[in-house]
């Protein structure tokens, strides 16, 4: 919480919006700085980390984990207004979530996770995750939206942000991750001024994001799991009593 409130502290010495530019431009250059605080961070207090944003990593778990971000962001495409936009204003879009995702993971999963990385993977995962969404309920108060939908979007980002621990530990970089977190908050930037405003004020729809956090928190166990060198055997053994595998009796 105190690397939160000094990175807020120190980007609020710099005057980006007193630029002369857009309010786009002004939003990148702000996430970049934030980005940057986050790498020295790293580089000066857990160096170790860094390992993660150089994207070495094993080419077999990379094509995996860029196949969940796939199955996870395609549909909010689908159901996105992105087609009625012309093409400068989707790569507009596109940039502008993407740059979020730099932003937040390099924060989140980049400087919080290493600073508990000592206390164990389980504890580092579960800690950065609810700090990253406990970091929305600021939504509230600044982003004009309502108690109810914060406070769903605040259990989701949690849930995503174990998602996002289990994508960067599976594949080995940091960049996967941050590919999720960019495609995924997407799709809203293609929503039209009164429609976003409708949907953030009003009542959260519980339902899907309480599923949709539980699909984030399933697939994160399986990856970290998975990165452990730890067999998933729940599955298997839902799989045996439904009798989707057959057992070989013993004698």
């Amino acid at each position: 919480m105190l690397a939160t409130i000094v990175g807020d502290w120190v980007t609020s010495w710099i005057p980006v919006d007193k630029l002369p530019i857009s309010n786009f431009w002004r939003v990148v250059i702000a996430r970049c700085l934030t980005t940057l605080l986050a790498l020295i961070g790293m580089k000066v207090l857990y160096p170790q980390a860094l390992r993660r944003v150089r994207g070495v990593t094993c080419r077999k778990r990379l094509l995996i984990g860029l196949g969940v971000v796939a199955v996870l962001t395609l549909p909010g495409f689908m159901h996105s207004q992105i087609t009625s936009f012309r093409t400068s204003q989707i790569l507009e879009g596109l940039i502008f979530a993407l740059f979020i995702g730099i932003d937040e993971e390099f924060f989140s999963r980049g400087f919080i996770y290493a600073c508990l990385e000592g206390y164990g993977v389980l504890v580092a995962t579960v800690i950065s995750s609810i700090h990253f969404g406990l970091l929305h309920l600021g939504n509230v108060i600044w982003g004009g939206q309502s108690l109810s939908y914060t406070l769903a979007q605040v259990m989701s980002a949690s849930a995503f942000g174990y998602l996002a621990v289990g994508l960067m530990l599976y594949t080995g970089n940091i960049w996967v991750p941050i590919l999720l977190h960019g495609l995924s908050d997407s799709p809203m930037q293609f929503e039209s001024a009164t429609q976003y405003t409708k949907i953030v004020t009003g009542h959260a729809e519980w339902t899907g994001a309480i599923i949709n956090a539980l699909i984030y928190v399933v697939i994160g166990w399986v990856l970290i799991n998975l990165h452990m060198n730890q067999k998933v055997q729940i599955p298997y053994e839902w799989a045996k009593k439904l009798k989707l595998v057959e057992v070989e009796e013993t004698i």
